[in-house]
């Protein structure tokens, strides 16, 4: 089994209230919703870095480390996205 931590949080009243009933619906302790509840919350959120504004010098500097498309690339890229934007079938008009 895995480690777990332990932890004790406050509730306002009504929230603890409804907590309680839901546990009781679901025939579920209320430690689990709470698990279930923190999980679902950390997982339909990006978990990133804020990323900070970069300022226009800060840009010039590293567009000229970036590494750039030759025009031999840049036209097959330009010739991959043409097919490949043509083989999408044409989507039906609801309002048709």
């Amino acid at each position: 089994m895995a480690k777990e931590s332990h932890i004790s949080i406050r509730l306002p009243d009504d929230l603890a209230l409804d907590l309680e009933r839901e546990a009781s619906e679901r025939g579920a302790p209320k430690s689990a919703l709470v698990r279930e509840a923190i999980a679902t919350y950390l997982t339909a959120r990006p978990l990133r870095p804020e990323v900070r504004p970069m300022l226009a010098a800060e840009f010039a500097r590293a567009w000229e480390t970036a590494p750039h498309l030759t025009a031999a690339e840049a036209a097959a890229l330009e010739s991959d996205v043409r097919d490949a934007r043509a083989a999408i079938p044409a989507l039906d008009d609801p309002w048709a």
